[in-house]
């Protein structure tokens, strides 16, 4: 009996430990097939990273360091290599996440595409009736094609100069301007000029440069030519111009204005300009040459007043298909298509 009793407990204690033994077993399995999948996430997520901070960089109109490796946590991403069409709007590339001994390789081509943009058909494209419209001194309009520089005319894809919702408005136009605004042809009708309000939250949302408190600006630089950005002004529908830009004032991009604005001084903003409100006002005062290249939206819900001045010979709204197709190319603008993506 005793020895039957002390082989059971021989036996129960070998199945005890057979039993630990493969629990153990079993929890260092677990734990490296955890650890596995760990290192196997973090390299697929640094992988991804590079994507991403490709085309950050390739969106500031930088070109993105191939062959580098970037350390990000315990990790590194790396960009393979890169390649743009001819337009730049077709990306090819390969993109690798290392982590531990982990190795995760990407491989992607991508379509860029701009969010919705307003066309533009004109040097100043009125959207509101009726129109009160004043030009004198050097002031001028001219819906010719230039560059984005303003010292060329491109030669093709002229516009007309001002456009207006009505036949009435036009002929207000063509009287209070006479051979101060140019164009093909100088006024017109087109009443489809775009309403920009749908636009409007999409430029608020992602402005780099807010100016909601009444004031009068001066000496400001917003972007450059490689690096156009957006600008938000909530101005109001105050006629003595709560929000003034004055002096020495330089930009690229886009320029949004809610409510009434003046422009003074040595104003040069290169891209497209709306100024939306109830009954805008947009006065560009005598002094300088302020100056607007690319092209202008008003819109006004009950109606719409421009006042043009200017002792510069500069002083002057002309088109530019160039400076608008820069300010189509912000950024912050174009999202990215999934054309073949293998991992």
């Amino acid at each position: 009996m005793g020895r039957t009793a002390m082989l059971l407990v021989l036996g129960l204690g070998v199945a005890l430990g057979l039993i630990g033994f493969q629990i153990n077993r079993s929890a260092a399995i677990a734990t490296n097939t955890q650890y596995a999948y760990l290192k196997y996430m973090n390299a697929r997520n640094l992988a991804r990273a590079s994507v991403h901070a490709a085309l950050r960089t390739y969106d500031r109109g930088q070109t993105p360091a191939v062959g580098v490796d970037t350390k990000f946590g315990n990790g590194i991403f790396r960009l393979d290599s890169l390649r743009a069409s001819p337009d730049g709007d077709t990306l090819r590339m390969v993109t690798r996440g290392e982590y531990a001994e982990s190795t995760y390789v990407m491989r992607l081509t991508l379509f860029r595409s701009t969010k919705p943009f307003p066309t533009v058909n004109a040097a100043i494209a009125i959207r509101a009736t009726p129109v009160k419209f004043s030009l004198s001194g050097k002031a001028s309009v001219d819906g010719h094609n230039y560059n984005i520089s303003g010292t060329n005319k491109v030669g093709y894809d002229d516009k007309p100069g001002v456009a207006t919702m009505t036949k009435a408005d036009s002929a207000i136009v063509v009287n209070a301007a006479g051979p101060l605004v140019d164009g093909l042809p100088p006024v017109v009708m087109d009443p489809s000029t775009i309403d920009p309000l749908e636009f409007l939250d999409i430029y608020k949302n992602n402005a780099d440069y807010m100016y909601d408190t009444p004031g009068t600006y001066a000496a400001q630089t917003w972007g450059d030519i490689s690096n156009p950005v957006i600008v938000y002004a909530n101005a109001g529908d105050d006629t003595s111009f709560a929000i003034k830009f004055a002096g020495g004032v330089t930009g690229y991009g886009i320029l949004v204005v809610r409510g009434n604005v003046q422009f003074n001084g040595n104003l040069n903003f290169h891209g497209l300009v709306v100024v939306d409100g109830f009954n805008t006002t947009v006065s560009f005062g005598a002094s300088g040459t302020p100056g607007i290249l690319g092209g202008v939206i008003i819109a006004g819900n009950a109606g719409a007043s421009v006042t043009l001045k200017g002792t510069g010979a500069n002083a002057k709204v002309a088109y530019s298909s160039e400076a608008l197709s820069n300010a189509r190319n912000i950024g912050k603008l174009r999202y990215y298509t999934i054309l073949d993506w293998f991992e």
